[in-house]
């Protein structure tokens, strides 16, 4: 009875469990800079998307190692331990990469997660159209009135 407790044990260690998010990509939606409110940024969208993805291995939740731990994108931020934010990030990163791109607009993701209790395999593809600024717009400033 004693091996088989522990037969079940260690295959309910070992099977572990997957779970897949789909257009988790909420906070990439294009906002431009805006600079003391009378300047802001003019982007060029382009008409064919873009697909990338990244993949993340991380151990104890801690240690990870994957491309993703050297590669980033400012306009995707996540936390220290938000270990599915730092692998959208990434693939974030190589889309921007691979289309010559400063941002990426309309983005839909799928984040892929292979749960082993202490090991995990986090895989992202991210698709959406490449944005390119292409200058900056002045704009008037109406705060500022003569009147008395």
């Amino acid at each position: 009875m004693k091996k088989l407790m522990m037969t079940a044990a260690l295959v309910a260690l070992a099977a572990g469990c997957v779970s897949v998010r789909k257009n988790d990509g909420g906070d990439s939606v294009l906002t431009p800079t805006i600079v003391k409110d009378i300047v802001h940024e003019k982007y060029m969208v382009g008409e064919t998307p873009v697909t990338a993805t990244e993949s993340l291995n991380v151990l104890f939740g801690l240690i990870t190692w994957g491309k993703t731990a050297t590669h980033h994108a400012d306009a995707a931020p996540y936390g220290f331990l938000d270990k599915v934010g730092q692998v959208k990030n990434g693939a974030y990163a190589n889309a921007c990469d691979q289309a010559k791109c400063d941002s990426i607009v309309g983005t839909h993701y799928n984040v892929r997660v292979e749960d082993y209790f202490v090991f995990k395999k986090l895989t992202c593809e991210i698709t959406g159209y490449p944005a390119k600024i292409t200058g900056v717009e002045l704009i008037e400033n109406k705060s500022s009135c003569c009147c008395k």
